[in-house]
């Protein structure tokens, strides 16, 4: 039987429709998502004046990843993964009304666990929609193409977040909750690409226990892979501390309108759509890549500490833009060339279980380190972090000896 889903040609050829339809639903869901993150960090701020509270609602977009495995087990036994898509983008879209809520009564209290409890939701269903993105991807992609289409995705991914920040600074000036009703929009919107598609799906037939335990056997006896969650944790552990950070600088250092948070997150984003455009130029081994692409991130990262005008910290935020655009299709290109199709949603909410589930915590951490030292000083401790992690490339040889 021919599966008209994967696109069997070189790397040349025209990507399949449904791979466009996906990175489509994919962008827009991301403008969502990053104005909505902007959105809640900028106004819990304002209204608690507590760099805590503000990173916890930051955090509070990732504490479903905790459940990513599990529900990457479920999709990838499912035969229906475009209806739990679809279900799961109408259910992001409708969390919004526990905000709408909190501001019609307009109390601050309200306001605070209603933001709490729409960006948990947010949070749930963008992880499910994630899940279902990444078995598609293996699905819809030939070998052939998967640095190229990683480096599509990504600029998508960052092109997208970038417009996202910007909006969210402009809709915050015009008001709170028409910058929310304006995310329910966008929401609805993202579901259109999702209606359309056509995707043939197969199940594998197993029980949700065996697939879970499958995975886990899978990931136990693949080192690299190991070694790929551990870079992740650490470094989303310490790069999910960017939003309060930066929204701290602009808030409470520098004391201007929330514009310039857009403006920095829009130049960071910048960054990341050069870095993965650039990435497709890139080759050889992971590690000699990676170890180069820290020490930039690094020395970028303390500069900030030291800049004392908000336009001259436009140059080390485009910097780590950039080297974070290349390191993400780097590790995603190792990524595709380790997993089968079958595994690629248990891996994914693997990765995001016990991964990406760190930006929760480091959303508060950030929080609790500007409130210890300052928002300035704040990078200058992460720059020397992200030196204390470089050397763990040399003892991860077996990722670090992918080439890509």
């Amino acid at each position: 039987m021919i599966n008209r889903d994967h696109n069997p040609s070189g790397p040349n050829t025209m990507f399949s429709r449904n791979f466009k339809l996906m990175t489509l639903n994919m962008g827009i869901s991301r403008f969502g998502v990053s104005s909505f993150n902007l959105m809640i960090i900028w106004v819990l701020l304002y209204e608690t004046h507590s760099p805590f509270l503000s990173g916890l609602g930051d955090g509070i977009l990732s504490l479903p990843l905790f459940f990513s495995f599990i529900f990457g087990a479920l999709i990838d036994k499912s035969s229906r993964k475009k209806e739990i898509a679809i279900w799961s983008g109408v259910a992001r879209a409708v969390s919004l009304f526990t905000i709408f809520l909190g501001f019609y009564v307009n109390n601050v209290m309200l306001i605070v666990v209603s933001i709490y409890t729409s960006g948990f939701l947010i949070g749930l269903t963008s992880d499910i929609l994630n899940s279902v993105r990444a078995s598609w991807t293996k699905k819809f992609l030939s070998e052939e193409q998967y640095k190229s289409g990683s480096s599509i995705q990504q600029t998508v991914s960052s092109m997208a977040e970038g417009a996202g920040y910007i909006a969210s600074g402009l809709l915050l000036v015009f008001g709170f909750l028409e910058s929310f009703i304006s995310m329910f929009v966008i929401f609805i919107i993202s579901l259109v690409p999702l209606l359309i598609m056509r995707v043939e799906e197969s199940t594998e037939g197993k029980s949700a226990m065996e697939s879970i335990i499958e995975g886990l056997k899978f990931i136990r006896e693949n080192k690299a892979i190991m070694q790929v969650m551990v870079i992740a944790l650490l470094g989303n552990m310490i790069f999910g501390m960017a939003g309060i950070l930066f929204t701290s600088l602009v808030q409470i250092h520098f004391k201007i309108s929330p514009i310039y948070v857009s403006i920095i997150f829009f130049i960071f984003i910048v960054g990341m759509v050069i870095g993965a455009m650039f990435s497709r130029n890139v080759k050889g081994k992971v590690g000699n890549i990676a170890i180069g692409l820290y020490a930039i991130m690094s020395i970028s990262l303390m500069s900030i500490s030291i800049l004392n005008n908000i336009f001259l910290i436009i140059v080390p935020a485009l910097v780590i833009g950039f080297v974070i655009g290349i390191i993400n299709v780097v590790l995603n290109t190792a990524i595709l060339k380790l997993l089968p199709e079958t595994m690629m949603a248990r891996i994914q909410g693997a990765f995001n279980t016990f991964s990406l589930a760190a930006t929760f915590i480091s959303g508060m951490v950030g929080g609790i380190l500007i409130q210890l030292t300052s928002a300035t000083e704040s990078f200058l401790i992460i720059g020397i972090l992200i030196i204390a992690i470089t050397p763990l490339w040399l003892l991860f040889r077996e990722l670090a000896s992918i080439r890509i």
